[in-house]
């Protein structure tokens, strides 16, 4: 019996070895954490023209011809799309105050050059962009870091920031999909 339990013992002794020899090898990474401190705490959400998702939301362009993208600088499918700050009943979105929606000018997506967001998807429709625009039609250079918009003063809780968005020819564009994010920041005023 004293050889059952020695051998036990042993057993577990070279066992705990190997799983601490195990955990010593594990590997690390990295946790990310962003946030802003604000006074204002209203709520984002995707308006006419998107999903409706809130905070993240999807805007699909209209499906065009490559053959309207056939040169450096050509533009189609121009897409307006809203955003909704606050909303009714939002209290601790105030009044009076003017938010101002920003794009992170180092969003992955950007391209530094003509401002616009490049295609994820590797393969699928290749010089092709998309360019976001002021409500007006004016681009909005993503890569400047001074690119902020402003709603008009926050009424009823609520304030809405028009866009546009349209595919922006790199050259002359091949057929396929689009896929591309930018990340955004509001503050208010």
């Amino acid at each position: 019996m004293k050889h059952i339990k020695l051998a036990s013992a042993l057993g577990l002794v070279l066992g705990m070895t190997v799983v601490g020899a195990a955990s010593a090898a594990a590997t690390g990474g990295t946790i990310r954490f962003t946030g802003a401190v604000t006074d204002e705490t209203c709520t984002i959400t995707g308006g006419a023209g998107t999903d409706g998702g809130t905070g993240n939301f999807v805007v699909a362009l209209d499906p065009v011809r490559a053959s309207l993208l056939a040169a450096a600088g050509d533009v189609a499918g121009a897409k307006p799309f809203q955003v909704i700050i606050g909303g009714p009943g939002q209290g601790s979105c105030v009044n009076g105050k003017v938010a101002t929606m920003s794009f992170l000018a180092s969003s992955p997506r950007i391209d530094a050059t003509t401002g616009a967001l490049t295609n994820a998807l590797v393969g699928e429709a290749t010089l092709t962009q998309v360019q976001v625009m002021e409500d007006d039609g004016t681009p909005i250079n993503l890569a400047d870091p001074a690119n902020g918009v402003r709603s008009p003063a926050i009424v009823n809780n609520t304030a809405i920031i028009d866009f546009q968005s349209q595919y922006l020819a790199t050259g002359a564009a091949t057929p396929g999909l689009v896929d591309t994010s930018v990340v955004y920041a509001v503050t208010y005023n």
